[in-house]
């Protein structure tokens, strides 16, 4: 039991870590800590600048001054004041004991400069290629997860089952057009509806029989004969309504 409940909590971190350690985020955070060193270095170097400038102005200042007690003791050498030129010459060797200490300090200060501005050249080059790199990684990783996702969509969509809903709506589609027809056609007056066909036919009878006299046809004689029972059904019945058959013979 107790190894089943560790098992089970080492995949629950796992799959913890797992989210956690995302390729974009953590492929962020890593350049921004970089370029979080960038400014560190470059600040750094700044100041190794600065301090090397104020080496460069004391060591100057100490020079000027080494050289202004010279000039005194030699004026105190003219007066023939000696002890006034001793006392000159020993300030003198003061300024020129600071110059050779700061002379010192600022070679190496210039040496650390320089490996400093080396340094953060490299860190620049080297942020640059994290940057392109972290630019690219980022581009695959959300290729993958495109690709991924869409794989997924795919493994769970099926074209023959996409095909049998087209095909079952289609029917039912038909369906409504069919009870939509019957409708219509249940819905129009039929008699109305012969009535307006002879009507018509009977119009364009009209309109071809004047076309015809119009243009000197002539009409075919038409022979009238009535059945025979029908003629002895008039003989016997002379009142009777004509109600016989009629054949027409063109002739």
């Amino acid at each position: 039991m107790f190894e089943r409940l560790a098992n089970l909590f080492k995949a629950m971190f796992n799959s913890l870590m797992g989210k956690m350690e995302d390729p974009t985020v953590m492929l962020e955070q890593t350049y921004s800590d970089l370029q979080s060193n960038l400014v560190q270095v470059r600040q750094a170097v700044a100041q190794a600048i600065a301090t090397e400038k104020q080496l460069e102005l004391q060591l100057q200042k100490n020079n000027e001054q080494a050289a202004t007690w010279q000039n005194r003791a030699a004026m105190a050498v003219q007066q023939n004041n000696d002890d006034l030129a001793k006392q000159a010459l020993q300030r003198r060797q003061q300024y020129v004991s600071a110059a050779t200490d700061l002379d010192t300090q600022l070679k190496s200060q210039r040496e650390s400069t320089a490996s400093l501005r080396q340094k953060l050249l490299d860190l620049e080059q080297e942020v640059s290629k994290a940057y392109n790199k972290k630019q690219v990684l980022i581009a695959r990783d959300k290729a993958a997860q495109a690709t991924s996702k869409a794989n997924e969509i795919l493994s769970k969509t099926t074209a023959s089952g996409a095909m049998s809903v087209i095909e079952r709506m289609e029917t039912k589609v038909q369906e409504r057009e069919a009870k939509a027809a019957a409708l219509n056609e249940l819905g129009t007056d039929q008699l109305d509806k012969q009535f307006k066909s002879f009507e018509g036919k009977a119009d364009l009878d009209s309109e071809l029989l004047a076309l015809k006299q119009s243009m000197g046809v002539q009409q075919p004689n038409k022979l009238v004969i009535k059945d025979p029972a029908l003629l002895e059904m008039d003989n016997k019945h002379p009142d009777a309504v004509d109600a016989q058959e009629v054949r027409e013979i063109k002739d």
